[in-house]
């Protein structure tokens, strides 16, 4: 098809050039994919195998795929009839620039204002020179992009109809906000999608750095940790380490896995997730605290990390013996999944959530800082706040209100 359509062009003058739509849609490929420099070397070497820039930029335009800073295409999300989906945001470093947008008449490449999480869309606009003078000196340029991205779960059992990741949003940022930012942010795309007829069942960010972070968090020299009243320490590894009963072949460490000034080193994690370290450590004494966290180390590690982890092979993983901490989803007994009920899935996680908030003192925070209020995260509609009963023990109505209501929707 590709030479089909070169060789047609080849006869023609190139002010009569035609493209099939294969050829456009492998030409906008290209150009996101490959850059500006890479699409513009294959058409000037293979004149006529592909549109020049002017046209592809009306075939962008014309496609709907078009997406301005801090715009959220949540009305996109239409597209996916799973109706269930996974939101994950991330930034990278790009190289600070400041262009203006004529399709919002306004300049990107600011630091985006953030609002309650909310980032500020078109809020760089200006008529007047002099005006983009001030936000010029007034502004830093962003050095970080944040991305948002949606990925529909796929409700059939078929891996060659897998759908595809969607980008959701994306602005420029400096990397200067709080966790409860964050979860505002994340609030606000919950509740939009839901309007939406997609239902978000979770979140994420870089697994990598979830897991270092973990890791930096044990090795810590002034983290005093605890589960209960068993302490989690990173003597405990050290003691495994200088144990002359032990070789580097029972547990495969060795002391640069416990540096704590290695903060990404992501292999060190990995051995000391291992099974030979975590049946090492209980056969110890008042390694408890040490071998949950471990545990639930590994846990990370397997659901949003490991690749050739299958939700065919999926088994409900199940804390040691000796856990201190009630958590229902791990059972003592393993249950293999033969069949993915998304939403039996969800009313489980809910319950739990519900309990963890209830028991963690967690509504007194999100009391505190007004994030139960959604609508107040738009302020076009701003409505009388519903203040959390936290003080009964019971599950009341309000508490219900914290992760959405609509858990009963699930069951119909």
């Amino acid at each position: 098809m590709f030479i089909d359509n070169l060789a047609f062009n080849l006869t023609q003058s190139s002010n009569h050039f035609r493209y099939t739509e294969s050829i456009k849609k492998f030409a906008i490929c290209l150009y996101v994919l490959g850059s500006k420099q890479c699409y513009e070397f294959v058409r000037l070497n293979m004149p006529g195998s592909i549109p020049n820039l002017t046209t592809l930029g009306d075939l962008i335009n014309k496609s709907n795929m078009t997406l301005a800073e801090a715009e959220f295409k949540f009305d996109s999300l239409q597209q996916f009839q799973s109706g269930f989906g996974f939101c994950s945001e991330d930034t990278t470093g790009v190289i600070p620039k400041v262009e203006y947008d004529s399709s919002t008449n306004s300049f990107i490449g600011f630091t985006t204002p953030v609002v309650d999480g909310i980032p500020l869309r078109k809020h760089y606009q200006t008529d007047t020179f002099d005006d983009f003078k001030i936000i010029r000196n007034t502004n830093a340029t962003a050095p970080l992009l944040n991305v948002h991205m949606f990925q529909s779960i796929s409700i059939e059992d078929d891996p060659t109809n897998f759908p595809k990741p969607f980008l959701l949003s994306a602005y420029g940022v400096d990397n200067k906000f709080t966790a409860m930012d964050i979860l505002h942010r994340w609030m606000h795309i919950f509740e939009r999608c839901l309007d939406k007829g997609v239902r978000i069942v979770g979140f994420s960010t870089d697994p990598v750095h979830i897991v270092t972070k973990w890791r930096n968090r044990l090795l810590s020299s002034t983290a005093d940790l605890y589960i209960g009243n068993d302490k989690i320490s990173m003597t405990h590894i050290e003691q495994l380490i200088n144990n002359n009963n032990y070789t580097k072949l029972d547990h495969d460490l060795t002391k640069s896995d416990i540096n704590p000034k290695d903060r990404q080193n992501y292999n060190s994690c990995i051995k000391l997730i291992s099974d030979d370290v975590i049946n090492l450590l209980n056969d110890s004494i008042d390694t408890n605290g040490t071998v949950v966290y471990l545990t639930l180390l590994k846990m990370i590690v397997k659901a949003y990390i490991d690749k050739s982890t299958s939700i065919h092979e999926l088994k409900q993983q199940h804390l040691p013996k000796q856990k201190l901490i009630n958590i229902h989803s791990f059972n003592s007994q393993p249950y293999e999944i033969d069949t993915l009920d998304i939403q039996q899935l969800i009313s489980n996680a809910y319950d739990q959530a519900l309990h963890l908030v209830k028991h963690s003192k967690i509504l007194d925070t999100l009391n505190e800082h007004k994030i139960n209020c959604i609508d107040d995260l738009t302020p076009d509609d701003l409505t009388d706040e519903i203040l959390f009963d936290s003080q009964n023990d019971a599950v009341s109505d309000d508490d219900e209100n914290i992760l959405n209501s609509t858990k009963s929707d699930l069951n119909e």
